[in-house]
């Protein structure tokens, strides 16, 4: 055992901790580090069912801390406990994080979650030995259960979805069922997440702050990390696991109580919902969006939509009141135009068809609502034309945005396991698996030619229709005004800084490729 004991204690320190991390440059600051809501809804539960536990949130990027004043804050700070959960392309820096946890308080108990953990545990134990314990997918019931072992409540190895060490063996406890009824976890512990840190210099989501409302999706897209962590799991006899999908949401009276706390209590005046699918269950959609109109909340919204449920939703009304009640950013996983590519990664419901006619009717009876799209490019029957249709594509559907992004093969996907088992994968840093470096190539095309075709996408999206995107910067609805006006200023920013950087003989000038590359902070070492 590589920390204190905790047996008996009546009194713990337990603190999340998410260290200080690079940027996407397209974004500000504090547009890209809104409040990680996976730490206060982990932090509510640990609240309420260990009472000797006291919880704190410490979350480096919003408040500029950076590896040196970290290790200040842990010093001062002193916990018992710290977890730190991570996405796949940022685990170097968890690792870093547990690292340093580890020098400065040598018999703290370290214990990591997310995506990454869940799903490469043995990895992670191996290549950080800095960690002590892995905590697999939904994270609110293993986690007590961890703590009520280190306290000597209960054995160890009766907590569910747990992977540790023991004398250089890796342990794997049994996988547990999820929670059922979301109703039963506690409201997040917004009070102890510094929100006023989030707010005062964004600007894409002024006043934001991040909600749920469900887990799982309804979908199964062999690419998609959200259907593996809030899935259901099952281990197989030869130690694999499988999942299956898991759809599960919160009750429609539990969601305006924390939509009040939120406008009431902190001020929150647009939501970012963080759920795989936002806009599933029309009748709930209805009674949600009638009550904030009700109540005549001035909210705005951002939601991941699906358009096979926007179509439907428009035909019965719903569309309507969700956009009456605040919605003024939809972010759809568009992907392909074919019905043979969406085959191929598992995606149904989609096609040029629907997504022309959802679009259309968006862009007719809803200007106020910014359309933004995603496309995935480097899937394995690509060629450069069939690359370059993808642009062809999203000006026809005439999207406000359009983001263009290799295909990923992120850990525990089905995807990643074929792409393993195929020898497809040719980049093995997951600091490189962030959705802009292409990590396999595909069956005409090279990893580079993916790239070169995937920028080439997203240079032109603006440059082959300019007076389109530049006549929406005057929009007389603000939020799409504002979102376009902000994006061009953003790409003109970072090629100026690529400009002086390449003068000052610091960087090969890139063009627009360099907006596809993680910043670092000027605070990251301070």
């Amino acid at each position: 055992m590589n920390h204190a004991d905790l047996t008996g204690k009546d009194r713990i320190k337990v603190l999340f901790l998410r260290p200080p991390r690079h940027y996407w440059p397209i974004l500000n600051e504090s547009d890209n580090f809104l409040l990680p809501l996976g730490y206060p809804s982990l932090a509510a539960y640990v609240r309420r069912e260990i009472p000797e536990a006291q919880v704190e949130i410490l979350d480096c990027c919003p408040l500029k801390i950076g590896w040196q004043s970290l290790r200040e804050e842990l010093a001062i700070r002193k916990p018992d406990i710290v977890c730190i959960g991570e996405k796949v392309c940022y685990i170097h820096e968890a690792f870093r994080g547990f690292r340093l946890v580890k020098e400065v308080l040598p018999e703290c108990v370290t214990i990591t979650g997310g995506h990454f953990a869940s799903h490469l545990p043995k990895y992670s134990l191996d290549q950080c030995p800095a960690i002590d314990y892995c905590i697999r997918y939904e994270g609110e019931v293993p986690l007590a259960q961890l703590i009520e072992g280190l306290l000597g409540k209960r054995k160890l190895k009766e907590a569910q979805n747990l992977v540790y060490k023991d004398s250089g063996r890796h342990i794997e406890t049994h996988i547990g069922p999820n929670i059922e009824d979301l109703d039963e976890l506690p409201v997040p512990a917004y009070d102890i997440a510094n929100l006023e840190a989030y707010a005062p210099f964004g600007y894409l989501w002024p006043k934001a702050t991040t909600i749920q409302r469900s887990r799982g999706c309804v979908d199964t897209c062999k690419f998609c990390s959200w259907i593996t962590i809030e899935a259901k799991h099952k281990r197989q006899p030869d130690g694999s696991v499988v999942h299956r999908p898991n759809y599960r949401s919160k009750s429609v009276e539990r969601v305006i109580y924390e939509t009040e706390l939120l406008y009431e209590k902190h001020g929150a005046r647009y939501l970012f919902w963080v759920d795989a699918t936002w806009n599933v269950d029309s009748e709930w959609l209805a009674l949600y969006c009638e009550e904030i109109i009700r109540r005549k909340y001035k909210l705005g919204w951002w939601a991941f939509t699906r358009l096979d449920q926007m179509l439907q939703q428009e035909k019965d009304g719903v569309f309507e009141l969700m956009v009456r009640a605040g919605l003024r950013h939809v972010l759809v996983g568009v992907e392909r135009p074919a019905e043979s590519n969406l085959g191929w990664l598992n995606k149904h419901g989609y096609g040029y068809d629907v997504a022309k006619k959802a679009f259309g009717i968006m862009k007719r009876k809803y200007p106020e609502v910014f359309r933004q799209g995603t496309f995935i490019t480097g899937i394995r029957p690509d060629n450069a034309e069939s690359i370059r249709n993808l642009l062809t594509y999203a000006h026809e559907i005439d999207l406000d945005f359009a983001a263009f992004h290799p295909i990923t093969p992120f850990p525990g996907t089905p995807l990643y396991d074929e792409a393993v088992k195929s020898g497809w994968l040719e980049e093995t840093d997951f600091a490189k698996y962030d959705m802009f470096c292409p990590v396999m190539p595909t069956e005409h095309l090279s990893r580079e030619e993916v790239a070169h075709w995937t920028t080439w996408c997203q240079q032109n999206f603006v440059a082959k229709k300019p007076l389109r995107y530049f006549s929406r910067m005057f929009s007389p609805h603000p939020i799409r005004r504002r979102l376009h006006l902000w994006f061009f200023a953003s790409i003109g920013r970072v090629l100026a800084n690529q400009a002086m950087m390449h003068y000052q003989g610091e960087q090969v000038f890139e063009g627009f490729g360099g907006v596809n590359k993680l910043w670092r902070p000027a605070w990251y070492d301070a």
